[in-house]
């Protein structure tokens, strides 16, 4: 086939758009494997102590049957169901930020075992919530809509006091939920 003519020309065209395709699935691939749970807590040594919380903790088994995944909580935008295309950049990077401190903390030997995890685990907690509240706990409101929590007839205040901190920037989810995600004893 003659590089110069239109078949040629076409024939790449067509071999770009298929190689493309396949690119881009096997990196989506690869972006939703590494994101969820059983990556976390299985794939990721460094997470074997948060991961055994994790499946004590309230997300991972709720009263509605809906499940909380790490990177629902500990990515931003994962929570949030529309997002724009700069927020999917945003959402990669944060991911291969997070891997990547997971890796040096496996590769150095700081967070290689359950008990290391464990004496690094209020330093951990602390950059989370510090993230947390310089998002405006994003990934909380990404789940729960606390201007319309359903009232609980054993606790019909819950459902006010949500409603009142809705709109408050400052409200701290982290303050009254420490243990929401990962239950420690």
């Amino acid at each position: 086939m003659n590089k110069n003519s239109k078949w040629y020309a076409g024939a790449m065209v067509l071999v770009g758009v298929v190689v493309g395709v396949a690119l881009v699935s096997a990196g989506t691939s690869v972006v939703h494997w590494s994101g969820s749970t059983q990556f976390c807590g299985t794939f990721c040594h460094s997470m074997d102590a948060a991961y055994a919380s994790y499946q004590k903790g309230q997300h991972a088994s709720t009263h509605s049957g809906v499940k909380a995944e790490c990177v629902d909580c500990h990515l931003k935008y994962e929570s949030v169901h529309s997002i724009s295309q700069a927020q999917v950049v945003g959402l990669l990077w944060h991911k291969a930020v997070s891997g990547t401190n997971s890796l040096i903390g496996e590769i150095t030997g700081t967070l290689d075992t359950p008990e290391k995890q464990i004496q690094h685990r209020p330093v951990m907690a602390e950059n989370v919530t510090n993230w947390m509240k310089s998002v405006n706990y994003v990934t909380c409101r990404g789940c729960h809509d606390l201007s319309n929590f359903k009232v609980n007839q054993a606790k019909p205040m819950v459902a006010q006091m949500h409603k009142a901190m809705a709109e408050n920037p400052a409200t701290d989810c982290v303050a009254c939920h420490s243990e929401a995600g990962h239950k420690y004893e």
